[in-house]
């Protein structure tokens, strides 16, 4: 009786390993489903912290989508992106059409100077351009960003979405033309060059763009 006893429980307890096996195998997907779900949610709410404001104003350019948030002049930024010189802003009317076609003939010039600092040709381009009112935002989206090593800036390009983040109160043609290199270099090639050449590279563009424009500080 007592053999018989042990036998029973020596099988009680093999069927107890077998359950807790499944158990634990439960659990470990249960894991591995609930971490997945995880990075579904944060991955929405990254998407949503890259969308640009509510209340945005867009207009469309051969190569950008800009959009404008609220409390950024588009006749201001028009003023601020003028890289070429060309359009006389101060004789545009404040019709609304009049400010776009700038600001599509400001972007696209300024992309075009762009490629050509580079030497590089890019037959059909596509990307975004997010107006900030300030650093503020900026530094948030860089924060929230792995591609970004640093985050107080006015300015950053994120090669993971294709879009270009700038400040209104600080952007300048310069400025812009700098980011445009990096979204030029990142389209362009297919092993991006390193962090340190990019810079160098956006750099040169950007002194091209200051140097054509005369904003250079004067040598004293």
């Amino acid at each position: 009786m007592i053999e018989n006893r042990g036998q029973r429980t020596e099988g009680a307890e093999a069927k107890d390993d077998r359950r807790w096996k499944r158990g634990g195998r439960k659990t470990s997907r249960f894991s591995i489903f609930s971490f997945l779900f995880l990075i579904a949610i944060l991955s929405v709410l990254c998407a949503m912290h890259y969308a640009p404001c509510a209340y945005a104003e867009t207009v469309e350019t051969k190569y950008f989508t800009v959009s404008l948030c609220d409390g950024c002049s588009p006749s201001s930024f028009a003023q601020k992106i003028n890289a070429t010189g060309l359009f006389r802003l101060d004789a545009l009317s404040k019709n609304d059409s009049d400010i776009r076609s700038v600001i599509k003939d400001g972007i696209d010039s300024l992309f075009l100077e762009v490629c050509d600092a580079l030497d590089i040709a890019i037959k059909s381009y596509r990307g975004r351009l997010v107006v900030f009112p300030d650093i503020i935002e900026v530094s948030k989206v860089a924060s929230g960003s792995a591609q970004i090593v640093e985050a107080n800036l006015p300015s950053i390009y994120v090669p993971s979405n294709n879009t270009i983040y700038i400040s209104f109160k600080d952007v300048t043609a310069g400025m812009l033309a700098h980011e445009m290199a990096h979204a030029v270099i990142s389209a362009y090639f297919g092993v991006v060059p390193p962090t340190r050449v990019q810079e160098i590279l956006a750099g040169y563009v950007e002194y091209s763009i200051r140097k054509k424009m005369g904003s250079l500080p004067q040598r004293r």
